[in-house]
């Protein structure tokens, strides 16, 4: 059986994605694990080709390509025209914004055709593409529109902690009202049914955290654990979901500690992400539970700070592209 096809979208053309991509598909590594395939801008990517003064070729495609898959030798579907010498890094014009978006879009309508297998995503500016009239808070949040709104959650994959988030890209002050009893419930469920259908995992174990300190000291100190967070794990429960908690999240990632549980389920973005990303920073990998494709993302975002300096690191791009195409033969295999 041929290795499987992964479509990489190449994100934000004024952010790192670009480098990322030239960089990652210049290793023999991702061609260990699949057959990659570029979703992006041809003239983008030969400028950053020249920029690195690699000897990676781009070539443009129309059909699944049928030759040869090796570093430095990147398929393209070319899917916008842009004037890369007219871009500015970090400063991305309705026209990166509109590219950003259809990378992704036709990635979807290739996954979902069963032309490629797998999707990998590199970052977009979510600012840039509001501007331009998509109003997503996240990519997530696209790609759940995309396919029709479906349920999903964001599940961080690191060498100790799979963490799940209840909320995402959301302000602080929003958070406890978006903490209800359904959405809990509905995370635990996307949880257990991503373990067993993409991990392979049969009777999966569930953490899940409060969102207070110390879990509201019985309501002293909020009520959200009594309210929504308890009810959503004792309902789980009557389905037959192996799910503990709430947990204090201040003391549950003690790195010390020995845990038996397959996930974490977290309230928010920064909970979650904050231990994870301390103890996996290049290698967490983002996975989004609930899509009816296997879509995996680099766990950074478009790192304006260092584009087109040639510093950035293509580690996570790597290490996204080898989940996704571990997942999808593992799905196969299912």
């Amino acid at each position: 059986m041929p290795l499987p096809l992964i479509g990489i979208t190449m994100g934000d053309p004024t952010g790192i994605g670009p480098e990322i991509i030239v960089k990652a598909l210049s290793m023999e590594e991702p061609f260990q694990d699949c057959r990659p395939i570029v979703f992006g801008d041809h003239d983008v990517l030969l400028k950053t080709i020249k920029m690195l003064d690699l000897s990676t070729t781009a070539e443009t495609f129309e059909k699944i390509p049928e030759g040869d898959y090796f570093p430095k030798k990147i398929f393209l579907l070319p899917l916008s025209h842009l004037n890369a010498s007219s871009l500015h890094f970090g400063k991305p014009d309705r026209a990166c914004a509109v590219a950003m978006v259809k990378y992704i879009e036709e990635a979807v309508k290739w996954v979902r055709r069963g032309k490629v297998d797998a999707i990998t995503t590199c970052p977009i500016n979510k600012e840039a593409i509001n501007a331009a009239g998509y109003s997503f808070p996240g990519h997530t949040e696209l790609l759940a529109h995309l396919v029709g709104g479906a349920s999903v959650a964001m599940m961080f994959l690191g060498s100790r902690w799979k963490v799940v988030l209840v909320t995402t890209h959301l302000p602080i002050k929003e958070v406890s009202k978006s903490i209800t009893r359904s959405r809990v419930l509905s995370t635990i469920r996307l949880t257990d049914e991503g373990l067993k259908k993409y991990f392979g995992i049969i009777h999966p174990k569930i953490a899940v955290l409060g969102l207070n300190p110390h879990c509201g000291e019985e309501g002293l100190l909020g009520e959200e654990e009594e309210m929504e967070i308890i009810p959503a794990i004792r309902e789980a429960r009557s389905q037959a979901v192996e799910v503990e908690g709430p947990f204090p999240a201040d003391s549950f990632f003690d790195l010390s500690g020995h845990y038996v549980f397959d996930a974490v389920i977290s309230m928010y973005h920064d909970q979650g992400l904050i231990p994870i990303k301390m103890f996996d920073f290049k290698e967490a990998v983002n996975f989004t539970l609930g899509l009816p494709f296997i879509r995996t993302s680099v766990g950074h975002g478009t790192a304006y700070d260092i584009a087109g300096s040639g510093l950035a690191d293509p580690t996570n791009l790597v290490k996204a592209i080898s989940i996704a195409s571990k997942l999808s033969k593992l799905k196969r295999d299912f």
